[in-house]
Formats: structure tokens, C-alpha cells, sequence
């Protein structure tokens, strides 16, 4: 009997076990593996084929182009086979900065369009580039390491190689914070930083979404998410945490929060903001129209 009772309960621990670890699986393989978002996606309930063309919805704004921006492909090889596609958009008036707009993970440059119109009114040059295994730009994986480093390196040298770039500013979007951030660390030839939404680092990324999912059960599912983490990257999660690339940053910082922000993204922007060592930074809001996308 005690031999029965021993032998359910391994089987009940190991079902509990490779539960939790195909849980966690789940839980993060969004985070790894990004949904593309290109026209194709954000037109997929309006896509009537005709003459083999996409018909899309003149109130899907998939182009710059529909807003009146005079823009043209901005495409960065880093390496052989690998590319990010992104647009370069010419402001209105001669300018001298440009700003570099960076997503949030599982976004896109479609989602920063009207964004990129607000800073376009402002006066700013503006680019914006689909970030490694996002939308038309290179790579399987969405792995914060060195190799992002070196993705934002070459595009800067292309912005600097541009007549009319003699500054750039850097507005990065939710988790793309720790990506700027990072590179900001090692490559000072940034002027400013801007961070909306910014989320403190992998953990508390990885900690949200099992929350998301899986609600009481996230603290059990948790602990393996970030094992799976490391296993599936290499990168351990931990090291990916904005406030300590911040505690090196002597760039000028603005943490903006937008209208959308949820209470718990404003209080992790206040306390991004207090921990900055920056001896020149801001905190403040951000204006609807240049947030949303």
C-alpha cells in the first residue's frame, strides 16, 4: 500500500513538474518570439483580395505616406542576411536632430506612425526601424544582448552619415528602454534620452505576463519562467535591468508617462525616474497624440 501511495505521488509531482515547465514555456514564448505586426497583420479583417492586392481600410494607417510625411525606406544591413527596415521621415523645416523612435516588444514602426507625425510637426527629423524579430526586420529571436548593441551602433553611423543629422535623440517605448539604455551605456553620441512607459527590467516583464496568464498559479509558474528564460536566450533576466544601465547614464532623461499608462507602469516610472543617476533628467506626462499609435 505504501509502495501505491509512494508511486502516485511520484507520478502526481512529475505531472505537476512537466506542467510547470510547459507552463512557463508558454508564458514567455511570446516574449522570445514576437508577433510580426506588418500590414498584412493589422489589415488580416479587412483582407478582401483583389487582383491579388491587399485592400486595406483607409482608417488602418499602415504608411506615413497616408499622413503626409515625406519619408523614404530607411534599411540598416548589420551583417550579411540580416537587415532592419525601418523609415526615414524628413521634417518640414531644415533640421538638425534627428529622433530615433524604438517600439515596444511584440509592436512595430506601424505602431509608432502618429508618433512619428506629432515629432515630424515639432520640427524633428524622425526615424523609426522594426527592432530584430519584429515586423519586416531580420532575426527569429527577440534577444536583448550585445548583438542589439550593435544593431542601434550601425544605425546611428547611418543617421550621422545623413547632411542633415548633427544630433540624435532617443525615444524608446516600454521594454525597448532597457535596449536604449544599453546602448547608451557604451555609445554616448546620443543626446537625449526619452523613456514612456519604461518597465524596470526582465523580471518584472516576464513576472507581468505569467501574471497575465495564469493569475494565482503565477507564483509557481514564475520561478520556471525565468529558468526557461535564460535556457531559451542564454541571457539571464536578471542582467537585464534598467536601472542599474541607468546608474551609469550621464545623458539628459525625460521618463514620460503616457495616457494609457496603467497605475502600476506610473509607479514603476516614478521610481526609474528617482533611481536615474543622471544629473540632468525630468518626469513628467506625455501628450496623448505623441504616445499612442
Amino acid at each position: 500500500m505504501l509502495r501505491k501511495v509512494i508511486v502516485v505521488s511520484l507520478i502526481c509531482a512529475g505531472s505537476l513538474f512537466l506542467l510547470l515547465y510547459f507552463t512557463s514555456l508558454f508564458s514567455i514564448s511570446e516574449l522570445i518570439y514576437p508577433n510580426r505586426i506588418t500590414v498584412k497583420s493589422l489589415t488580416a479583417e479587412f483582407h478582401n483580395l483583389k487582383k491579388d492586392e491587399l485592400v486595406i481600410d483607409k482608417d488602418v494607417i499602415v504608411s506615413p505616406s497616408q499622413l503626409n510625411l515625406n519619408y523614404r525606406n530607411f534599411d540598416v544591413a548589420i551583417h550579411d542576411h540580416f537587415t532592419l527596415h525601418g523609415w526615414y521621415i524628413s521634417g518640414e523645416q531644415p533640421a538638425t536632430t534627428t529622433v530615433l523612435l524604438l517600439h515596444d516588444w511584440n509592436e512595430s514602426k506601424l505602431s509608432m506612425i502618429k508618433t512619428a507625425e506629432a515629432l515630424y510637426q515639432l520640427g524633428f527629423n524622425v526615424c523609426v526601424v522594426d527592432l530584430p524579430a519584429h515586423g519586416e526586420s531580420d532575426g527569429e529571436k527577440f534577444i536583448i544582448d550585445q548583438s542589439m548593441n550593435h544593431c542601434l551602433e550601425v544605425v546611428a553611423d547611418s543617421l550621422y552619415c545623413l547632411y542633415e543629422t548633427d544630433n540624435i535623440a532617443v525615444v524608446a517605448y516600454g521594454l525597448s528602454g532597457i535596449i536604449a539604455a544599453s546602448w547608451i551605456k557604451v555609445d554616448s553620441r546620443s543626446h537625449c534620452m526619452i523613456l514612456v512607459d519604461p518597465v524596470p527590467g526582465m523580471i518584472a516583464k516576464i513576472n507581468e505576463l505569467v501574471k497575465e496568464k495564469w493569475n494565482g498559479f503565477s507564483m509557481l509558474v514564475t520561478p520556471f519562467a525565468q529558468i526557461k528564460y535564460r535556457q531559451k536566450t542564454g541571457i539571464d533576466a536578471d542582467s537585464l535591468n534598467l536601472q542599474e544601465y541607468l546608474g551609469h547614464l550621464r545623458t539628459p532623461l525625460l521618463v514620460a508617462i503616457s495616457d494609457s499608462a496603467t497605475d502600476l507602469e506610473i509607479i514603476q516610472s516614478v521610481r526609474i525616474f528617482e533611481e536615474a543617476k543622471s544629473p540632468n533628467k525630468k518626469f513628467g506626462p506625455i501628450k496623448q497624440e505623441v504616445s499612442s499609435g
